[in-house]
């Protein structure tokens, strides 16, 4: 025993190595795993998080929060924040205010939850990234679009008039917010240029139990829009639907942990599942340089699929992106009536073209342009006349993913279709409104004429088997013939 050097030090603090030698025992500690309020944080584990950890921390990547501000003096958020900005008060303090007691420290709760520090007194992050905060909304939660587009430009490093130049550049925005209607024109310019410079956006699909696609900014082109899920991985009861990636947000008595004034609170939303897919794509960004398309196929290549969408995991992104992941996503649904053809727009994230392979159902036409494809194609799909109104879907394959692409099949209006054909066999046809009415056909030679007129109920201008019809025989010319269909 070295002179000096207690029994309790010898069985506690030192170490003999198997080649010899004493050496001081020192502590370890999980990585984020170690952090006191780690075991409340149900969203890291269902996630993939403690296993990602190994792989990528997300050290030295930059994700803006434009959000209600941050609270820079709370522990889990010291040494997280860059110097950022204030949309709301004209200024570069992005403190939020404290002026109620009723406030949720939103901005702060999404830092935390995306990149608390692990310094071993609160929560752990999903990552380890540093946080440039842009305060956009009020303390309740309120702000405007045309904030929203100087905070996007500002963040991803776009000069902006009449603010200072960001220094810290981010790689990642994360948009814990939501407002009704379509994504505008100058919202959809101002993303484009953020994603031209490399930047991806993620955005909350909200908390209306309604579709994604009814609320910007998550229904814009280029945009990854995160619904919730609870503990047990099903869809939130209060997240939109159809939502490309699901993360954790929390459900009935389950909320997710982060950052309030004086300490911790639950809060749940889409808001909450945001930066956990913000931080997962801050772990990808640190194993090195990689497209956006590269990072979000890996992120959506590793989700696991549930009967309600996919399904965040870090740890099986990070695996899809050293093995090249590939995925696709599909923006929106076509609508189309038999006879007619239209397009969808095809995201075909990779890091090198992927041949794909295009099946439709129900006899569709279907091919995608270009054919290998890496980031935007355009799938072409046709509705051959007498296609059945209904619903139908076109899969796509190729580099190990899949997806499939929803098409609505109308119903032609009903009408009225009416030929007459000659002993030799042909026929001069016409259409008349559903209820019928007078008609004429000019230019047919004297003769003997078959008429056929039939209720055409879905348009296809085919005589099916349940529409009602009546036939008759004339001579050309005639006047005054008349046709009762039932």
């Amino acid at each position: 025993m070295p002179e000096g050097l207690s029994p309790q030090a010898w069985g506690g603090r030192w170490y003999r190595a198997p080649g010899g030698g004493l050496f001081p025992d020192r502590p370890l500690r999980a990585q984020g795993q170690g952090e006191p309020l780690f075991p409340r944080q149900w969203g890291l584990a269902l996630a993939g998080f403690p296993e990602a950890w190994a792989r990528g921390r997300g050290e030295g990547v930059v994700v803006a929060v434009v959000d209600t501000g941050v609270l820079p003096g709370h522990p889990d958020l010291e040494g997280v924040l860059l110097p950022g900005l204030d949309l709301v008060d004209g200024d570069t303090d992005p403190t939020e205010p404290v002026v109620s007691p009723l406030q949720t420290f939103h901005g702060s709760h999404v830092s935390g939850i995306l990149a608390a520090a692990w310094n071993g007194v609160g929560m752990a992050g999903a990552s380890q990234a540093q946080v440039l905060p842009i305060r956009l909304l009020t303390p309740e939660g309120t702000g405007r679009e045309s904030d929203l587009i100087l905070a996007l430009r500002w963040a991803a490093g776009i000069p902006v008039p009449g603010l200072p130049p960001n220094p810290h550049p981010a790689q990642v925005v994360n948009l814990s917010l939501s407002g009704e209607g379509p994504c505008s024109p100058a919202l959809q310019e101002a993303l484009d240029e953020v994603r031209a410079r490399g930047v991806l956006v993620v955005a909350a699909a909200g908390n209306y139990g309604r579709d994604f696609r009814d609320y910007f900014p998550g229904n814009c082109r280029g945009v990854l829009t995160v619904g919730a899920v609870g503990p047990e991985g099903r869809l939130a009861s209060y997240s939109n639907r159809s939502a490309p990636l699901l993360a954790p947000g929390g459900d009935g008595a389950s909320g997710v942990l982060g950052p309030t004034l004086g300490g911790h609170r639950l809060l749940q939303g889409t808001s909450q599942a945001a930066p956990h897919v913000s931080g997962a794509l801050a772990l990808l960004r640190s194993r090195g340089a990689a497209s956006p398309e590269a990072l979000e196929g890996a992120l959506l290549a590793g989700s696991r699929s549930t009967p309600e969408g996919r399904l965040l995991d870090a740890f099986a992104a990070l695996k899809a992106l050293e093995g090249g992941g590939v995925a696709f996503r599909v923006e929106g649904r076509l609508a189309l009536k038999p006879g007619e053809e239209g397009s969808l727009a095809v995201e075909v994230l990779s890091p090198y073209p992927v041949p794909v392979r295009v099946a439709a159902e129900g006899g569709l036409a279907a091919y995608l342009a270009p054919n290998p494809a890496q980031g935007t194609a355009h799938l072409r799909v046709r509705a051959p006349t007498g296609t059945a109104p209904g619903a139908y879907r076109v899969r796509l394959e190729g580099g190990g993913a899949w997806a499939t692409a929803e098409v609505q099949v109308e119903a032609l209006p009903a009408r009225v279709v009416l030929s007459a054909c000659s002993g030799e066999g042909s026929c001069r046809s016409l259409v008349l409104p559903p209820d019928g009415g007078p008609f004429r056909l000019e230019g047919l030679s004297p003769g003997t004429y078959r008429l056929l007129a039939f209720l055409d109920r879905d348009g296809d201008g085919l005589l099916d088997r349940d529409e009602p019809w009546t036939e008759a025989q004339v001579s050309a010319p005639a006047r005054g013939v008349r046709l009762l269909v039932r």
